[in-house]
């Protein structure tokens, strides 16, 4: 009960932290914010004098029919017109160019971040879940550090300038204003605490039907193999609808709730009060037509930003939702610290001790109380059924993962005092699931290492076999290798695969069955 708790705890400071924990990305880009801010106080200012230029036309030139003084006025309109939409322009491009470098840098950070980590992360994550943090996550908060939060602070500047200026022309306006504000500040706080729920699901459910995806379309020869298609398409497609409903649930929230809702008070309700106050206040000859026009001209663009902000908002509230999963990644620690010292050429010239070691994986026993060992200069081959946790001996020597009880030394020393990433520089691991990366044959051989020369790699695929078919190649060494290694055999993929084993020159080489699809 007090683990459930505290895992509560967690995700709600997590929740909490999320909008402070992104501010820190906006302290490089400070002179960026500065002339934004610029733009801003401009277009502001713009918007407040262009209902006051109206007011003179109306008052003085129209009564007075004084074309020159329209014209001036018009002229000036026109001109607040140009600087409005000019700093306008400059704010969303200085923001764009912001926010994508701002997550450039979150997704360079959330990549690094996955490399980090250990094999029991990825037994964890499937690689959709993590495609999607990297990706569609990383892009939904790009909005926040674009145009939703300059447009919360825009409005904010215009929201409170025309309630300072309406105040200033008639305070009886202002109150009138006020009260209309406070009435959709309830009603939308009360909307944006729902549609926060609705928005963390809504992405909740995009990121694990790209997973399902990703899953899938790496799996496409096997669905097609066993016929297994209709069920895939029926699945996707039943997930696929759930998270439509889910997604025209959201609109018709955002549409028919948050912005009717809007309209009706704005719009209707408090520009009719404005027109019934101001007609009577006209009659009685204490306000004129051209003030009454201002009136309105205001709150229409008093209303416009707050109805922007609220979209803005829960725009917001969904970037954040993305914030709270990215930084879940971001705050997952290594299962294995690179903490240690270094082996010496000599301790690597000793033996390889299994200890009495035991391992469980998820609470499975998988080994128990195991103790072998190996001399240097000599092949050991462990034999077992599927399962019996051959595999597992070689990650645990390679501290893919750590032992329950027991351990794993070289020479004296115990693996755990070692630091795992010179541990790992000295191995070379040959898998029966090969992985080739983007690029050319001799970058994959080289492991795009620039201090192995070709001669050395050419000797390796000479002595493993490789060499033939890779000159029979339309490029040879620089046959560029498609997804997968797709364009070689799966056997020359395998000879690929140990022959960059070897050019790495290792003082331990594992083989993990790396010669089931060649001859022996």
């Amino acid at each position: 009960r007090r683990s459930k708790g505290t895992q509560r705890h967690r995700h709600k400071m997590t929740d909490k932290s999320t909008f402070r924990r992104l501010l820190p990305y906006f302290k490089p880009h400070f002179s960026k914010l500065i002339l934004s801010i610029v733009s801003m106080l401009t277009v502001t200012a713009v918007h407040l004098a262009r209902p006051m230029v109206l007011r003179v036309i109306i008052d003085k030139a129209v009564p007075q029919q004084n074309i020159e003084l329209a014209i001036k006025y018009a002229g000036f309109f026109l001109v607040l017109l140009a600087l409005g939409a000019f700093a306008m322009t400059l704010r969303v491009r200085i923001m764009a160019r912001m926010g994508a470098e701002i997550v450039a840098k979150i997704k360079s950070e959330i990549f690094e971040h996955i490399l980090s980590q250990g094999v029991s992360f990825f037994d964890k994550n499937q690689p959709g879940r993590l495609i999607s943090r990297t990706e569609s996550d990383a892009d939904q908060i790009k909005r926040m550090f674009t145009q939703d939060s300059m447009q919360v602070f825009s409005s904010i500047m215009l929201v409170v300038g025309t309630i300072v200026f309406l105040f200033m022309e008639n305070v009886t306006v202002g109150f009138i204003t006020i009260a209309a504000l406070a009435l959709i500040s309830l009603v939308m706080y009360s909307y944006l605490s729902y549609v926060q729920s609705i928005m963390t699901e809504v992405r909740t459910q995009n990121s694990l039907l790209t997973g399902y995806i990703t899953e899938y379309v790496q799996g496409v020869p096997l669905i097609q193999l066993y016929r297994r298609e209709n069920e895939v398409k029926k699945r996707l497609h039943d997930f696929s609808k759930k998270k439509g409903d889910l997604d025209v649930y959201a609109g018709f929230i955002d549409y028919a709730i948050g912005s009717t809702t809007f309209r009706l008070i704005s719009e209707v309700g408090l520009l009719a009060v404005l027109f019934f106050y101001c007609s009577k206040e006209i009659y009685a000859g204490a306000m004129t037509v051209g003030t009454m026009v201002m009136f309105i001209e205001l709150l229409r663009q008093f209303f416009r930003p707050l109805g922007f902000m609220v979209e803005a908002i829960s725009s917001l509230q969904s970037a954040l939702a993305a914030g709270v999963r990215v930084f879940a990644i971001l705050d997952s620690k290594p299962a294995i610290i690179n903490e240690g010292s270094v082996l010496s050429d000599e301790e690597l010239t000793k033996y390889i001790t299994f200890n009495n070691f035991s391992f469980s994986y998820n609470s499975e026993p998988i080994l128990k109380n195991v103790s072998f060992k190996i001399e240097k200069g000599k092949t050991v081959a462990i034999v077992g059924a599927s399962g019996s946790g051959k595999t597992t001996c070689a990650n645990l020597l390679l501290r893919f993962y750590d032992t329950n009880s027991g351990s794993i030394c070289i020479g004296d020393r115990n693996i755990k005092e070692i630091k795992p990433e010179n541990l790992l520089k000295n191995t070379a691991l040959v898998l029966q699931e090969i992985y080739l990366f983007p690029g050319t044959i001799m970058q994959n051989l080289k492991a795009f290492r620039n201090d192995i020369d070709d001669e050395s790699v050419i000797k390796a695929s000479r002595e493993i076999g490789a060499h033939n078919f890779i000159q029979k190649l339309s490029k040879g060494y620089e046959t560029v290798l498609s997804e997968r290694g797709s364009n070689v055999s799966y056997g020359e993929r395998q000879l690929l695969s140990y022959t960059r084993a070897l050019v790495k020159d290792p003082k331990l080489l594992i083989l993990d069955e790396a010669t089931s699809s060649v001859d022996a």
